[in-house]
């Protein structure tokens, strides 16, 4: 079944994937107090609670800091902890960092 569903959604899960690589969440010092990392960064967190809502999930931002998307209620939760923010991209790279790749 879980294999089924991937399948079909393969070509929608990258092309979100992608569009979280393009944005160049490298921490930036910032007197924003709802950016606490910067306007990338948190341009990052927007994009995923926005699509995490598209998708039927309840999300929260934490004042700019973290946020979360739930699934399930109660004692029936599922929670991944992840980060997307970036270290700076440097040289040397095979493909430009922060654009699209075509698989």
């Amino acid at each position: 079944m879980i294999d089924t569903f991937i399948k079909e959604k393969k070509k929608e899960m990258l092309e979100n994937l992608q569009k979280l690589i393009q944005i160049p969440s490298v921490y930036e010092k910032s007197k924003n107090p709802l950016m606490p990392f910067g306007r990338n960064a948190n341009t990052a967190l927007e994009y995923m609670l926005n699509l995490g809502n598209q998708l039927g999930f309840k999300t929260k931002n934490l004042d700019g800091y973290c946020g979360y998307i739930e699934f399930g209620e109660g004692e029936e939760m599922l929670g991944i902890i992840g980060h997307l923010d970036v270290v700076p991209s440097g040289d040397n790279w095979t493909y430009p960092p922060f654009s699209r790749y075509y698989f």
